[in-house]
């Protein structure tokens, strides 16, 4: 790789782990605002829903948008979109005009750009490393190791600056940290080309048609769609166990989302010695995500609950890589940015589902009752990724 080409991955590393640190801040600061400010576990799960909303929503169309802007332009929009909106909800709660539907609508158009940002990250990527089938997928895995690293530090940051500043003034080092990817992206990725689609292959339909056609990655996105559900219901229940069955502050919370990150960051390492985008291993990660689920069940000590989580993004962390470097591969150049943005709103769509139903399910019964249907879910989702994974006999 040329010395500019590395420069443009190192600085999309940088953007990545700035702004990541910055959004898992976020990650423990809002909803603990919610929770605290409203004393309402549901309406803490109906903000964390708002953002997945967002990107089921708009995630698909936000595909064209990505192909017809370009990846790059695409990336710097978001960024200069997000800085700004993140920021409504602590200057309007210090104006005393914040209301709950405005929380809400923050959340979801935040959320809205996720998916084409992401789709239009692996495109520049991809065409930084040459399509090389092994290079994208260790240098995916390496973004995906820098991305989990914030992952672990922005929660445990969080909950610390929570506890010390409150969760309002926290909210706008996620602001300050969409505009410093800006400025990285802008002054030191270069553009990449991007092939002009067919006119037929130019509508939102055609990244889901393409999608439809292929049944192994059909399948694998409802298996992990399935996943999905399980995973957002986990994560919204770290607020109201911190404090129910640990009276403790939002620095456990943070710990405990931080755990997810370390165990990632640790899947992703080794990922970066990957050498296929297939095999046994993302079969026997998918496998390990449902079962470390299934000790939540029981009244497990902070410590323990972080481990549980930690080994689940470790999981996360081997498959992850090697499932979206072979889903850019494989996809042909033309509906890349489409179907990128396609499979990541498929996968998020349940999100809400999770986040709502924890809500209410933690408002309304138990824990062991959401940690329940977290198992489930996982178990359920993993099965169907697995069995879509197996090679057939005639291949």
């Amino acid at each position: 790789m040329s010395r500019p080409r590395r420069r443009a991955v190192l600085a999309l590393l940088s953007a990545e782990v700035i702004s990541t640190t910055g959004a898992e801040i976020t990650a423990v600061a809002l909803p603990w605002f919610v929770l605290v400010t409203t004393g309402s576990p549901a309406r803490m799960g109906s903000t964390l829903a708002a953002g997945f909303l967002g990107m089921a929503v708009l995630g698909i169309p936000s595909g064209r948008a990505a192909t017809a802007l370009g990846p790059r332009p695409t990336m710097l929009i978001a960024d200069a979109a997000c800085a700004p909106t993140i920021a409504l909800i602590p200057v309007l709660h210090w104006a005393g005009v914040l209301s709950f539907p405005i929380i809400l609508v923050t959340a979801f158009v935040v959320g809205a750009f996720f998916p084409a940002y992401t789709s239009s990250q692996s495109l520049v990527l991809a065409s930084l490393v040459d399509e090389d089938e092994r290079q994208l997928v260790r240098t995916g895995a390496l973004l995906g190791s820098v991305n989990e690293t914030a992952s672990f530090v922005g929660p445990a940051l969080g909950g610390i600056l929570v506890a010390f500043l409150g969760a309002a003034p926290v909210l706008l080092i996620d602001a300050a940290s969409y505009l410093a990817a800006f400025a990285l992206v802008g002054s030191l990725v270069p553009a990449v080309h991007a092939e002009r689609p067919e006119r037929s292959e130019r509508t939102v339909r055609a990244g889901l048609r393409y999608i439809r056609g292929n049944r192994r990655l059909a399948r694998t996105v409802v298996g992990l769609a399935i996943v999905e559900l399980g995973f957002t219901a986990m994560i919204g229940t770290l607020p109201v166990l911190t404090r129910r069955r640990y009276h403790a502050t939002a620095r456990v919370a943070g710990w405990l989302l931080a755990s997810y990150g370390a165990g990632s960051v640790a899947g992703g390492l080794l990922s970066t010695r990957a050498r296929t985008v297939d095999g046994r291993t993302a079969r026997l990660a998918m496998v390990g995500l449902a079962l470390t689920t299934w000790p939540l069940l029981t009244s497990l000590p902070s410590y323990g609950v972080a481990l549980v989580i930690a080994a689940n993004g470790l999981c996360s962390g081997l498959f992850f890589p090697r499932f979206f470097a072979s889903v850019t591969l494989r996809t042909p150049k033309v509906l890349r940015a489409r179907v990128s943005a396609a499979v990541n709103t498929a996968i998020s769509a349940t999100g809400p589902i999770g986040f709502v139903g924890a809500g209410l399910l933690l408002q309304h019964a138990s824990l062991q009752a959401t940690y329940a249907v977290v198992a489930g879910s996982a178990t359920l989702g993993a099965a169907i990724v697995v069995t879509a994974m197996i090679p057939s006999s005639g291949s």
